[in-house]
């Protein structure tokens, strides 16, 4: 597929023309992810905020700007690869031809880790590009890898190889691999996103959740998945979401210690599970309320 070469790219052939690359690549090489200084320029700022405020045109027009002026902005190059592959519209077909957003979110992408090799959040954005058009659901097992999935992976394990203690990396790696039905090496990704995030208590509580909720529907392993839970509870404070959620699978637990004829373990564990429910018209809560009563009558007669 032809592509129409952007302003910054022939920006950046002139700084290489004028040998000023390598200058600005050692100047980059310092730290290992986006945003890893802390010296923004207003107009890079600014189109920071476009982004995160959602306004992802607004913010790819200023960051085309902010290229020409600084061509060796690696940071500059990602946030722009965001910006395009969020304006993408996702394709039904994963063999069609990149769109051109994702052509250009490619791009930019490609430069950021051309400018700074070490830097891992651009890898990940290629990985997050190519995860988009792998089928939710899985077909029959192929012999051979299809492409978009091929790329996403070898993308996602650069990430990951690049800054093994950049949790986000490790949480998009995990959840791809879960959409592969590859849980075994999901959960060691989801294993290293905790460890990673476990030392800052900002971040932590949503990679304890993220595991957490990778556990909780696997059976035997709610005891796991609770322990997750609490942690991030424990960080972030009283949630709502987060107790509802711990209070249902303390609710399965019990459910199964009455199926096992664990009838007094099982009324602990449901007595449990229904003072913590936030809501007690919630379905979970009223199922455990029912099977509390029988246990109850049970234990009467």
């Amino acid at each position: 597929m032809r592509r129409t070469v952007a302003p910054w790219f022939l920006a950046l052939g002139l700084v290489c023309a004028c040998d000023q690359i390598e200058a600005l690549r050692e100047k980059i090489l310092g730290g290992g992810g986006a945003d890893a200084g802390n010296q923004r320029s207003p107009e890079f700022q600014g189109a920071i905020d476009l982004y995160e405020s959602g306004q992802l045109q607004a913010a790819a027009d200023q960051l085309q700007t902010v290229i020409l002026t600084e061509p060796g902005n690696a940071d500059a190059f990602y946030h722009m690869g965001r910006c395009y592959l969020g304006l993408a519209t996702a394709t039904g077909d994963p063999a069609s031809d990149l769109s051109p957003e994702e052509a250009q979110s490619l791009d930019a992408f490609n430069t950021a880790l051309t400018l700074n090799p070490r830097h891992a959040d651009a890898a990940m954005g290629i990985g997050d590009l190519y995860a988009r058009r792998v089928p939710t659901k899985r077909s029959r097992r192929k012999s051979q890898e299809p492409e978009a999935q091929r790329l996403a992976r070898a993308a996602y394990q650069k990430a990951v190889t690049i800054d093994p203690k950049q949790p986000e990396s490790q949480r998009r790696y995990a959840t791809f691999l879960e959409r592969l039905g590859q849980m075994e090496d999901a959960e060691v990704a989801h294993k290293a996103a905790v460890d990673a995030a476990k030392i800052n208590p900002d971040l932590a509580p949503e990679y304890y959740t993220a595991y957490g909720r990778f556990l909780a529907p696997q059976k035997g392993r709610s005891e796991e998945a609770i322990d997750q839970l609490e942690l991030a509870q424990m960080v972030r404070g009283e949630d709502p979401v987060l107790q509802g959620e711990i209070a249902a699978l303390y609710s399965r637990m019990g459910h199964e210690y009455c199926d096992e004829k664990h009838y007094s373990l099982a009324e602990q564990t449901l007595t449990k599970a229904y003072k913590m429910f936030p809501d007690k018209s919630d379905p979970d809560a009223q199922k455990t309320s029912a099977t509390l009563n029988r246990l109850r009558a049970i234990r009467g007669r």
